[in-house]
């Protein structure tokens, strides 16, 4: 039996996202180098999908990490979150981060969702960047100038 459930990869650092409801959410908590969260991830999806689970929406918080390698990796892993999804015929992926970060990760978050937004499209999967408890961002609003203040 299939079971669905949603994704909730928190990078170290960060806190539990107080717009998302704990109900039929699994939730993994990774601590380490940005590089390892990546291996982490992929081994806790394929230990889910095997067990029977279907993870149908992605929820990717970030901390307040703004070096090269937190940037690097936090967009590989949002990459393969959306080609897992990809394969598994559409779902969704949120970006989200607290309100109490710098405004330079919620640039960075609002440029990789926009990077992310075509391929998703393409593969049926809905990207969305959440900043605190604001409303979500989706597809054609990424260019709007109040959306990367925290």
């Amino acid at each position: 039996m299939t079971r669905d459930a949603t994704l909730v990869v928190i990078e170290f650092g960060a806190s539990w996202p107080r717009w998302l409801e704990p109900s039929r959410v699994v939730a993994q908590h990774y601590e380490g180098e940005p590089t390892s969260l990546v291996t982490q991830v992929a081994n806790r999806i394929a230990r889910l999908e095997a067990t029977g689970w279907r993870l149908g929406s992605t929820v990717l918080v970030a901390n307040d990490r703004t070096d090269p390698a937190a940037f690097s990796a936090r967009s590989v892993l949002a990459r393969g979150l959306l080609a897992r999804l990809s394969k598994s015929n559409g779902g969704s992926i949120t970006l989200t981060v607290s309100d109490q970060v710098s405004a330079r990760v919620c640039e960075n978050l609002l440029g990789l969702a926009a990077a992310l937004d075509s391929d998703a499209r393409r593969a049926k999967v809905r990207v969305a960047l959440r900043i605190g408890r604001r409303e979500p961002m989706i597809g054609m609003e990424w260019e709007t100038p109040h959306a990367a203040a925290p």
